[in-house]
């Protein structure tokens, strides 16, 4: 039997014992407040609440003991309780079903999004690898994503590339090593316990991999240099003459691919003769002199674009740095017969350098190595920039005898609207 009232004490003490069962009577000012009455004579405070169809009983205490007025105060409390513990179970239960559908794609969206200091190159590859390596994985709940799995795809990847299987594996086990801090049940465990890219390790199916040594060699200098000096004359369009700036830069200063293509106006100092690099793989900006060639190359490059800010070299959207040569260096390839590649204008920079005498700190402060932790003595050397003007100009010497090298003069020129 139920029924509602207005509590005070004296309704209560009013109210006849049931003569079997229970009786409950409900109060009407505190939602889910009760006293419960048995024909024994007990009487007694409870709460009594419905959360998601689910009831929940407290037992207060017994009336007369227990006044009205703490009744309601304790049922006030305690139905807090019960919503905050109820909400908190459901909300835990939902992150249950979520983190075990969590899928790859969104697992690395998450690492991407708590990585923002990761460059935007190392964001580019990463995505790649993801994309290229696991495009059937992307709807895939990690938790299903097994040893046997990573280890078969690996071998297949590898059929394609040695090199690019290991690196997406690489990335694959970096987001597994996130999901492993980043995502836990209702109990605080992890969801993922054991990586199963370390099965790779553990039979030892990782590819080895030898780092390239290529280089355009001595006898090939001239053949590659004219080529690239000549290309908007042979290959034509406004990338011709992008590409062949970048390229020569490249060599003559010993750049990555990506210092290159970063590069902006604001940190070329044509009447002071530097160049700065910023935002470099090491995360340590890099400062040269221009030497002659450089200088030189840069100059008519400003006047033919007419572009005194921004980056020095811009891909077809204008906006965006330079990065697409592919299919120019393929055609140069052609043309020439000399396999190479963008890093190996790096090297061949480094070769040309320590072949006539630049070596050591020097060298390293120019290619912008870093001095390893263990090499305490390449800690207190501190290498001034106008002391790297002269090795700097014996490499460009060098090299532009090895070439041939006459630096062309504007006819090569490309509409400013192009640039």
């Amino acid at each position: 039997m139920t029924k509602k009232l207005n509590f005070n004490k004296a309704v209560l003490e009013a109210l006849e014992l049931p003569t079997v069962g229970r009786l409950y009577v409900y109060d009407t000012k505190v939602d889910g407040l009760l006293l419960m009455l048995t024909k024994a004579g007990t009487r007694s405070f409870q709460i009594r609440k419905f959360l998601n169809g689910k009831a929940a009983r407290v037992t207060l205490g017994g009336f007369p003991h227990m006044t009205v007025v703490q009744a309601r105060e304790r049922a006030l409390r305690e139905l807090s309780l019960i919503a905050t513990t109820r909400q908190t179970s459901t909300q835990q239960k939902a992150e249950i079903r979520q983190y075990d559908s969590l899928t790859l794609g969104k697992a690395f969206q998450d690492y991407l999004k708590s990585h923002k200091n990761l460059k935007t190159s190392t964001v580019s590859d990463y995505e790649r690898a993801v994309r290229v390596g696991f495009p059937d994985w992307q709807e895939l709940p990690l938790t299903k994503i097994t040893r046997d799995m990573v280890e078969a795809r690996h071998r297949e990847r590898s059929d394609q590339s040695a090199a690019r299987a290991n690196n997406e594996m690489r990335v694959l086990r970096c987001i597994f090593n996130y999901a492993a801090e980043e995502y836990f049940d209702a109990a605080g465990k992890p969801i993922i316990t054991a990586n199963p890219v370390k099965r790779l390790s553990h039979s030892r199916a990782w590819n080895r991999v030898e780092r390239r040594q290529t280089i355009i060699k001595n006898d090939e200098l001239p053949n590659w240099f004219a080529a690239v000096d000549t290309l908007p004359e042979w290959y034509g369009g406004a990338l011709a003459s992008k590409a062949r700036t970048y390229f020569l830069l490249t060599l003559f200063s010993g750049y990555r691919r990506s210092e290159s293509g970063n590069l902006l106006w604001e940190n070329v100092d044509l009447k002071n003769n530097t160049i700065r690099i910023e935002d470099t793989k090491n995360h340590h900006n890099h400062v040269l002199p221009l030497t002659t060639f450089t200088r030189e190359l840069l100059t008519q490059w400003q006047a033919w674009t007419g572009q005194g800010s921004g980056l020095v070299f811009r891909a077809t959207d204008n906006t965006s740095p330079l990065f697409s040569v592919e299919e120019v260096i393929k055609a140069i390839r052609t043309r020439t017969g000399i396999q190479w590649t963008m890093h190996d204008l790096r090297r061949t920079f480094t070769t040309t350098a320590e072949n006539n005498g630049v070596q050591g700190y020097t060298l390293k402060r120019l290619i912008n190595h870093k001095t390893g932790a263990a090499d305490v003595t390449g800690g207190y050397i501190v290498t001034d920039l106008e002391s790297l003007r002269e090795p700097m100009q014996i490499i460009t010497d060098r090299l532009l005898t090895l070439t041939s090298a006459k630096l062309t003069p504007s006819k090569t020129a490309p509409a400013a609207s192009n640039t």
